[in-house]
């Protein structure tokens, strides 16, 4: 079962970006081969441009706030697993503490850094970290893996609050929809929302050779479904169409 999910406003969009990067960046460098680290080194740089907005730091915090308000109402109900919700409400809270308390822009060591600086300028360029362009980081490639990864880590450490912070937000967003069969006549499907408002919409698709494209508002949600072989453009499919869809919103 393929997943693809929709934000509904920005800050689940760039949430779904951090989880995706941030996931990438920590495959790669956990690789002993230094050409898995050159992938992760690259991932550096997209997260810490994201995660330097200030927009984004006092958004999340906002919705934490709102998560952790809605999950404090559940204390004392029944049917409610109460150590779990302690829990849940604990992490929220660590997490929220460390994003708090963050001084600056996180991305400091990793802009302040010459040596990752000269990389950065060079990645545009078709080549440019070869060993011709770059001497200093073809030596780097040879020292010790376990310091290279630890060197990698160490300018990542002020952005882990935000992998963490959205692991979890996303985590009980996702949990907050219920998954429902659908069907799409002649592969296309649409759904009025009535008022109704959503963070996230995910599509449950079985073939890997069908990807919905999706749209919404805050009046309604289009999915379109087209026929996608790797090579030519997606096509838009003429049969009926069965997928699976949750709507979120915690």
């Amino acid at each position: 079962m393929i997943t693809y999910e929709y934000p509904f406003n920005e800050l689940v969009r760039s949430l779904l970006r951090l989880e995706y990067l941030f996931d990438r960046f920590h495959y790669h460098v956990e690789k002993d081969d230094a050409r898995d680290m050159h992938q992760a080194i690259s991932i550096i740089f997209d997260l810490g441009e994201i995660t330097a907005r200030a927009d984004l730091k006092s958004s999340l915090m906002k919705e934490l706030d709102r998560q952790k308000h809605s999950l404090e109402l559940l204390k004392n109900q029944k049917g409610v697993d109460q150590g779990l919700l302690d829990s849940t409400l604990h992490d929220m809270n660590v997490i929220w503490q460390k994003i708090n308390n963050t001084i600056g822009k996180p991305n400091s060591l990793i802009t302040d850094s010459e040596w990752l600086n000269a990389i950065r300028t060079r990645l545009s360029v078709p080549g440019g970290t070869s060993p011709i362009d770059l001497p200093s980081y073809h030596a780097w490639q040879f020292i010790p893996a376990e310091t290279r990864r630890a060197s990698l880590k160490s300018y990542m450490a002020p952005l882990e609050p935000w992998s963490e912070a959205s692991s979890m937000f996303l985590r009980l967003l996702r949990e907050s929809g219920q998954e429902v069969g659908m069907m799409a006549p002649k592969g296309s499907y649409q759904q009025m929302l009535s008022g109704k408002t959503y963070q996230l919409m995910r599509i449950h698709v079985e073939d890997p050779t069908i990807i919905p494209e999706i749209s919404a508002n805050k009046y309604m949600l289009w999915a379109r479904f087209m026929e996608c072989d790797g090579n030519s453009k997606p096509k838009a499919i003429a049969k009926d169409f069965e997928f699976k869809m949750s709507l979120c919103n915690f």
